[in-house]
This record gives C-alpha cells, sequence and structure tokens, in this order.
C-alpha cells in the first residue's frame, strides 16, 4: 500500500470514534509512517480491517436512513 493511501487511511479513522487501544494503535502507526517512511504489512492489514470497519457502521447507517425515507414516501 502506498503512503498516501495510509495517509488517507489515517485521516479518516480521525472522524470516527475510536477506543483507547485503536486510538493508541494510530498514533504508533503515525510514528512509525514518519519515522521510517513506511509500515509493515502487518499494521497496513490492521489500519485498513480497522477503517472497513468503521466505514461498515456508517455504510449501514445511510442505508437503513434511505430505506426508512423512501417508505415514508407516497
Amino acid at each position: 500500500m502506498d503512503k498516501e493511501r495510509l495517509t488517507r487511511i489515517i485521516s479518516g479513522l480521525s472522524r470516527y470514534e475510536l477506543t483507547s487501544l485503536e486510538k493508541r494503535f494510530i498514533e504508533g502507526a503515525k510514528l512509525s509512517l514518519e519515522q521510517q517512511g513506511r509500515l509493515t504489512e502487518q499494521q497496513e492489514s490492521i489500519l485498513e480491517s480497522l477503517y472497513m470497519e468503521k466505514t461498515k457502521w456508517v455504510r449501514k447507517g445511510f442505508i437503513s436512513l434511505a430505506k426508512n425515507s423512501t417508505q415514508n414516501v407516497y
């Protein structure tokens, strides 16, 4: 994964409510990215999974809202 994508994922995660463990992991990932210019494959995988998990709930919320709003239209 390229550095730009990692930066977008890390930035995007800041929009979501995170646990203290998730916050610490992200801070560590940022530090690794700054110091070494890259992350390990495991760090990348965890970040990607975390981002997908957080955005999944948002997508479900939007889909639910859309269903409810179309049901109320006559």
